[in-house]
């Protein structure tokens, strides 16, 4: 049976911040037809768009959504509900303390997506070391092709013959290797130094982890895929430092082309806010200053950053409220991402035109993950995955307005512009007015084949 619908009067971007009027037909799951006039009648359903805007929904190829340790943390329905009203309509899930390496733990994420996840959904494997590096090809076999790699502890392989063994076993085969970048060299002396001089008030956990440490470690990783010969398929995870970025800058001018991805957080917050809400913004890679926030969101304008991904991390409260040293790290942020990267970069400093936005929200997180055009695209042939946002629908973030499964936000009372009003998920209107209705729906599984 045909499923049709259409979704009128929605206006779509074409290039910087110009708009086009126009309507979508959706068959069965995908874009048939894009224009002014389409005939007004004979359909399943029909979306009035009012004028909204209509966009690619959101991909996040970096979210700690779905451990089997950690449920009272996040869950794939807590976590792709938080990604629905967020206008997130395809996630990757990140390992977070179970190793994702075998058929067993893939099945352990892939069946529990499929049961509970409101919106699209894939699986990245890691932590990658020098144990697991032979099963890289099964894993590809099961539709995986992220990978995550450490180059610090606890998860990093055990030597740098370890990583190198990762890289040339992850890329050489045209898979994705996502690389938490910080170095061993200088964390871990700062750490010791600092805890055995009894610092432990939260500003010393971001200073044991410095800009320098970041910077190394990209240049470490680059260094090892070009003596490869490995070009393409480096992807620099979270993003912290402008220190970081003249690395993966250099990277490409010596041939070797990085990906990178930056956070909300990343984007949002400093060292200085730490001495507010202290251990709950424990996070790693660690806050910077004011200049590398700047920083970030220039390489966003520019192109040199390619993408912006939530590094999801929810935890209690008791957690956190803890020592610093022994405290979580990670906030929840996937439901907030978006509209605070289209806040602050196109509403309030016109860093960036809504094509930039739609490009480092949807489409380049698309190619990185090697479905575009299928996702992060709206053409004909296109999934229909498509948020329908509203630039002037404001609110103030409070914890008890998001979805996320634990009970706080490091945003609190930050107003955030830019919600979606409706969201559709493979041709389905699951969200409309902001209000869930299509309970019983579920996303699909979203397989990746190793790039050519």
């Amino acid at each position: 049976m045909i499923d049709l619908m259409l979704v009128r009067n929605v206006r779509l971007v074409v290039g910087g911040n110009e708009l086009v009027e126009a309507s979508l037909v959706i068959e069965d799951g995908k874009i048939v037809y894009i224009g002014k006039s389409v005939p007004s009648s004979g359909y399943d359903e029909v979306l009035e768009g009012g004028g909204l805007l209509a966009l690619p929904g959101g991909i996040d190829i970096h979210a700690h959504v779905h451990d089997p340790q950690y449920l009272h943390h996040e869950d794939f329905r807590s976590g792709s509900e938080a990604a629905l009203y967020g206008g997130v309509t395809t996630f990757f899930d990140m390992p977070l303390r179970m190793y994702v390496e075998d058929e067993e733990s893939f099945k352990a994420k892939y069946e529990a997506g499929l049961k509970e996840s409101l919106v699209n959904f894939g699986v990245i494997a890691g932590m990658m070391n020098e144990d697991n590096a032979s099963s890289v090809e099964l894993l590809q076999s099961l539709g995986v092709n992220l990978f995550k790699v450490f180059t610090c502890k606890p998860f990093r392989p055990r030597s740098d013959e370890g990583l190198t063994k990762v890289v040339r076993s992850v890329v050489g085969r045209g898979g994705t290797l996502i690389v938490h970048a910080e170095d061993d060299a200088i964390t871990e002396y700062l750490t010791r130094e600092f805890k055995e001089s009894g610092m432990n008030d939260p500003v010393s956990y971001h200073e044991s982890r410095p800009a320098i440490a970041e910077a190394m470690a990209i240049r470490r990783v680059a260094d090892v895929a070009g003596f490869l010969g490995l070009k393409h398929g480096i992807h620099i995870a979270h993003l912290s430092s402008a220190e970081g970025l003249r690395e993966v800058e250099k990277s490409r001018l010596n041939g070797v082309y990085l990906t990178v991805e930056t956070t909300p957080h990343h984007l949002y917050f400093t060292k200085e806010d730490v001495s507010k809400l202290g251990n709950y913004l424990k996070l790693a890679p660690t806050l910077k200053r004011r200049d590398d926030v700047r920083a970030l969101w220039r390489g966003l304008a520019s192109g040199s950053v390619d993408a912006v991904a939530s590094d999801n991390a929810p935890s209690t409260k008791a957690e956190k409220e803890v020592n610093v040293w022994d405290a979580w790290g990670g906030i929840p942020n996937l439901e907030v991402m978006l509209p605070l990267v289209f806040t602050l970069g196109v509403r309030k400093s016109g860093l960036l035109t809504l094509e930039r936005y739609v490009e480092i929200t949807s489409k380049n997180p698309a190619r990185i993950a090697g479905i575009y055009p299928s996702k992060g695209s709206l053409s004909v042939g296109s999934d229909a995955d498509i948020a329908l946002v509203d630039p002037n629908l404001c609110f103030s973030v409070s914890a008890s307005k998001l979805h996320h499964k634990v009970d706080w936000t490091p945003f609190e009372g930050l107003e955030l512009c830019g919600w979606p009003r409706h969201v559709i998920i493979n041709g389905k209107l699951v969200l409309r007015d902001r209000e869930m209705i299509l309970p019983e729906f579920r996303g699909s599984y979203v397989p990746l084949k190793p790039r050519r």
